[in-house]
């Protein structure tokens, strides 16, 4: 795997966690974007935490319609079959259409009965996106793609996943991200997924961190400065 990077998580933990059915009805949820260009792949991930504090997520890939071929050839991932999940959305023609995919975020709330508290972004490839969402009224979150900011997350969703206090439905892609991801770290020991180091697309991977980091600045953070006013 080179020098300095290891695999993120085995994906058989990953699998461990998986469960038939997650009822979002009534959950307050982050969503993390990864917003790609020309052939790369886009992901949104929903996250939530349920009342045992497990981790509830989906994640959902965009793929350029005029690609899947290609793609499929050179990646070596039935994408045929994956746009035939509800997980993985065929749009555009050679680029992704961003028009679908904000209209995916803007029917999210009502086609799973949630209510979006955040929506985290990197600004790479994103302002345009994250402009029409302010504007459409929700809250958009710049997560800077740093190991310093990202290593905390990062951190969190591995130990929710080994300790089994994870969930996710189906979703192959998802699984396969899991597999390409690798880790790097910086000079200060901040752990954090390098694209560029990683065996194939990690965009799933990438967006259900940035997702993480905005659950976990507001929930575990502050239930941890709970616990530290009650000490």
């Amino acid at each position: 795997q080179g020098v300095g990077t290891e695999t993120y998580i085995d994906v058989k933990d990953v699998q461990d966690c998986k469960v038939s059915k997650i009822d979002w009805k009534g959950r307050v949820v982050y969503l993390g974007l990864d917003l790609s260009e020309t052939n790369d792949n886009t992901s949104v991930s929903m996250v939530s935490v349920d009342d045992d504090n497990n981790i509830l997520a989906e994640s959902f890939a965009f793929i350029p319609d005029g690609r899947v071929e290609e793609k499929q050839a050179y990646e070596k991932v039935n994408y045929k079959e994956l746009v035939k999940t509800d997980k993985v959305i065929a749009c555009g023609d050679r680029v992704i259409d961003y028009a679908v995919v904000e209209d995916f975020i803007l029917n999210l709330e009502e086609k799973y009965g949630v209510q979006i508290q955040a929506i985290g972004y990197d600004r790479w490839n994103a302002l345009s996106t994250a402009q029409k969402l302010e504007k459409a009224g929700y809250n958009l979150v710049e997560i800077r793609q740093h190991s310093s900011v990202l290593h905390p997350p990062t951190k969190l969703l591995k130990e929710k996943i080994l300790s089994k206090e994870f969930a996710y439905t189906q979703n192959n892609l998802l699984e396969i991200n899991f597999q390409n991801a690798r880790c790097v770290y910086d000079t200060n020991k901040n752990q954090y997924v390098n694209k560029k180091k990683s065996k194939g697309k990690v965009d799933m991977v990438v967006s259900l961190i940035n997702a993480t980091y905005l659950l976990q600045q507001d929930y575990f953070l502050n239930q941890m400065d709970f616990v530290v006013q009650m000490l």
